[in-house]
C-alpha cells in the first residue's frame, strides 16, 4: 500500500496522531491525540487527555471526558459512587466541583474547566474498554 505508507511516513517519522514533547533529558512524553485536541476561539490548544489524567488521580473520579462546549472547556464526570458512599459524601456535585476547582488553580486560565456535569451512568465503552468519545465537526 505505497500511497497509504507515503501518507503515514513523513521525513522518516511515523505519523501516529499522538501529541507530545521531548524534555531536556530527551525523554518523550505523550500528552494526547491530535483528533481529540480542543482548539478554543482564542487560538489556544488544549489536550483533553492531560486534564482527564490529572483529575483521574483523585479517587473520587472514576471516569471523565473533557471536551469543548460553546468555547469553554467542560468535564463530564462519572464519580466513584461506592467510594463516595464510604466517605459519606452527601453532595456529589459539590464534592466533584471542589476537586475540579482545586485542580484548576494549578492550570493556566485557558486550560481551566468551566463546566462540570455529573453522570449517573458510566460512559459507553469500546470492546477494549476505552471510553467512546463523541466527535463534533466544527
Amino acid at each position: 500500500m505505497p500511497e497509504e505508507t507515503k501518507e503515514t511516513l513523513v521525513n522518516g517519522y511515523l505519523k501516529t496522531g499522538d501529541l507530545g514533547y521531548i524534555d531536556e533529558d530527551n525523554y518523550l512524553y505523550i500528552t494526547g491525540r491530535r483528533k481529540n485536541l480542543i482548539i478554543l476561539a482564542n487560538g489556544e490548544n488544549v489536550s483533553p487527555e492531560e486534564l482527564e489524567n490529572g483529575l483521574l488521580e483523585n479517587r473520587m473520579v472514576k471516569e471523565i471526558v473533557v471536551s469543548e462546549e460553546k468555547d469553554v472547556i467542560k468535564a463530564e464526570v462519572f464519580p466513584d459512587y461506592d467510594y463516595l458512599d464510604k466517605k459519606k459524601v452527601k453532595n456529589v456535585q459539590e464534592e466533584i466541583q471542589n476537586i475540579v476547582d482545586k485542580y484548576n488553580r494549578e492550570l493556566p486560565s485557558y486550560k481551566r474547566i468551566n463546566k462540570v456535569y455529573i453522570r449517573k451512568d458510566e460512559f459507553e465503552k469500546t470492546t477494549s474498554q476505552k471510553i467512546k468519545r463523541q466527535y463534533v465537526k466544527k
